[in-house]
């Protein structure tokens, strides 16, 4: 590649994928060993102002020596092993060691948490001294928008001894490069970019080389590259103590720090998540009694950092926590990081399962801060941030996690001084009507838009139910029996109005055209929520149906015959089965299957995607869309924490690859 020089994009094949975040909504990711296969994918992508934004891709590398000049990503020169990736591995972040004409060498990166930043470093392994030369792919482009050929991109670059500005558009953050080598500027296009995972085939753009940084790898010398959206980034590692007390001098000794702080937090996290995953599976375990209760007083542990399911998806679901402004809150899928409410406060449930308490109550309190007329946030704008209401199941997800939060925490008062006030406002205004037409209609189910939804209702019973505890456990007794009465009033109300006992389902929803037939995963609420909504005859029959016409072993169909499957409606599906199955062996057994199942379609390294797309026999199955799901992530480990019984070892599972 030579400066000035138009360079057609080499087509790459498409390998198991590896996903970072940062906390603020930015993210890193990639394939093992080519280039994105996605064009969510990126070396850098910037959350900070709230709109995720692509600045680099990737980088295009070069290792020159005796033996001659190797380009990585050149599959004739694999081919023939003169170029060879000896080993790739996710975790703790990801790292490859390449051979190269008789050198070997590896690779690592890693994103900052806290900053929009990736770390690249190459560290000499052993074999003769190279030259590496890394040309960084640029781009400006919002997540939410599609790639597109012919983009115009201002790539002005100012340089002094070690780092690099990078304007690559008047309204995106500036790219800064920290290196240990040199940087020759450039201006070189590479065209037409292919994304053969995107599901638009004809996705192409073109990225900007704004030059090229090189360094040698060496015995004791690595070639360090940082990229940052944040100019000021040293300094503000600096003032905040993670560089070290005196921060080192040179670009490699920060690196040495930032990876061991890092880490620190990477265990820190898998420390207390493993320890409140331990502690709620023995309070489960106590509350299933029979054999289970006998487990519970055993001395071992019934989760620890063997267990690789409870420990993978908890740092999944780590992954999905970002800053909105002053917010906490969780990223519904990633890369994109798109927050709804609905996703982001069932979420909230997982994180009390481990028992992050201090998370969970920041996630609640920047809902409650948004409620409007009795509604939570359905979304947020990407561009400015502005909430968007509509329907009411933000707000009944609130209630019940707050039900969870309260009950678990024992926070006393922050519940009786800002979570209860808060939801008496969201009961009354939906009792007596609010905007978009949510209100509770004259025959006592709730309604949104005229329309009456099974699932809604279902989580209106459970609001009403937990509004009761709630109420009680603030010695609000008057209060409290007002809620049970309702509650059992609405319970049978639901039956008469939605149970159709021809086809043994509920009616998906009532309007006033008349009762619509169909299945959904979400009628499985009426189950999984406690106190069961339905009896126990309608609950077997509806479990049975729902698992005759929608379960697959990777998740629950979208509706019958559909080829699109839910990761996270095993959550409620697996509650409810185990409920009706009396929490039996087999069951359990079987429940275990599934949650691997959907974990082993993962195709981005320790995260459950979103949506699966199945064979017609149900047999098999692969991820579409995002390939990480912060819902679906939560609603396994919740499952595999306080649903599923240790009869005798701590689970043992194992890792991947």
């Amino acid at each position: 590649m030579r400066p000035g020089q138009d360079v057609p994009a080499a087509p790459r094949t498409t390998s198991a994928e590896w996903l970072l975040t940062n906390g603020l909504g930015g993210s890193c990711s990639g394939c093992a060993s080519s280039a994105p296969a996605r064009s969510s994918q990126a070396l850098l992508v910037a959350g900070a102002l709230g709109r995720p934004t692509a600045l680099l891709l990737r980088l295009d590398e070069r290792v020159s020596s005796e033996a001659g000049r190797f380009e990585l990503a050149n599959q004739r020169l694999r081919a023939r092993r003169q170029v060879r990736l000896e080993e790739f591995r996710a975790d703790p972040w990801p790292t490859w060691r390449w051979s190269v004409g008789g050198t070997v060498f590896e690779k690592s990166l890693f994103a900052l948490s806290g900053h929009d930043s990736v770390v690249i470093s190459y560290h000499h392994l052993s074999g003769p001294i190279v030259h590496l030369a890394a040309s960084p792919l640029c781009v400006a482009r919002g997540l939410d928008q599609p790639p597109r050929p012919g983009a115009r991109l201002l790539g002005t670059s100012q340089g002094i001894p070690g780092r690099v500005r990078i304007q690559l558009a008047s309204w995106a953050p500036t790219l800064t490069l920290w290196h240990n080598g040199t940087f020759l500027p450039a201006h070189v296009w590479v065209r037409d970019l292919e994304y053969p995972g995107d599901e638009t085939a004809e996705a192409r753009e073109d990225a900007l080389v704004p030059g090229h940084a090189e360094g040698l790898l060496a015995p004791g010398r690595s070639f360090h590259l940082v990229f940052a959206a944040e100019d000021a980034l040293f300094k503000t590692l600096a003032a905040t103590g993670r560089l070290g007390t005196p921060p080192p001098h040179t670009l490699a000794g920060c690196v040495a720090e930032l990876d061991l702080d890092e880490r620190a937090r990477l265990d820190r996290w898998r420390h207390t998540a493993v320890a409140g995953a331990d502690f709620t599976a023995r309070q489960a375990a106590a509350a299933h009694g029979g054999p289970a209760a006998e487990v519970a007083r055993r001395r071992e542990p019934l989760v620890d950092e063997h267990d690789r399911v409870a420990v993978d998806l908890a740092l999944a679901l780590r992954a999905g926590l970002v800053r909105r402004g002053q917010r906490r809150t969780l990223a519904a899928t990633l890369p994109p990081g798109e927050e709804r409410g609905a996703d982001a406060l069932q979420a909230v449930q997982a994180l009390v399962s481990l028992r992050g308490f201090d998370l969970a109550r920041d996630v609640l309190r920047g809902y409650v801060e948004y409620l409007d007329e009795g509604l939570a946030p359905e979304a947020f704008d990407a561009a400015d941030g502005r909430p968007r209401y509509g329907s009411p199941a933000p707000s009944l997800w609130l209630v019940a996690s707050v039900d969870l939060y309260a009950r678990r925490s024992a926070d006393s008062a922050f519940l009786s001084e800002t979570l209860y006030p808060a939801l008496e406002g969201v009961m009354q205004a939906l009792r007596q009507g609010t905007r978009h037409g949510v209100r509770v209609d004259a025959d006592g189910l709730l309604a949104a838009g005229g329309v009456k939804r099974a699932d809604l209702n279902a989580l209106w019973y459970h609001a009403l139910v937990a509004m009761a505890q709630l109420s009680r456990l603030l010695s609000h007794r008057e209060t409290s029996a007002f809620y049970l009465a309702w509650s059992h009033e609405h319970q049978k109300l639901f039956g008469d109005a939605f149970w159709d006992d021809e086809n043994a389902r509920l009616y998906e929803a009532l309007t006033p055209k008349g009762a619509v037939r169909g299945l959904s995963p979400s009628q499985a609420l009426a189950v999984s929520l406690p106190p069961a909504l339905l009896p126990p005859e309608r609950a077997q029959r509806l479990v049975a149906t729902l698992e005759r016409e929608l379960l697959t072993p990777f998740g629950l169909r979208e509706a019958p015959g559909s080829e699109r499957v839910s990761t996270a409606s095993l959550g409620a599906f697996v509650t409810a089965y185990l409920r009706i199955h009396q929490r039996s062996a087999e069951a359990q057994a079987r429940a275990r299957g599934w949650i691997e199942a959907a974990r082993a379609t993962g195709r981005a390294t320790g995260h459950v995607p979103a949506t699966l797309r199945v064979s017609a026999d149900g047999a098999c199955a692969e991820p579409i869309g995002d390939p990480a799901s912060m819902l679906g992530a939560a609603e396994l480990l919740r499952v595999w924490i306080e649903e599923l019984e240790r009869t005798s070892e701590p689970v043992r599972t194992a890792g991947p690859a």
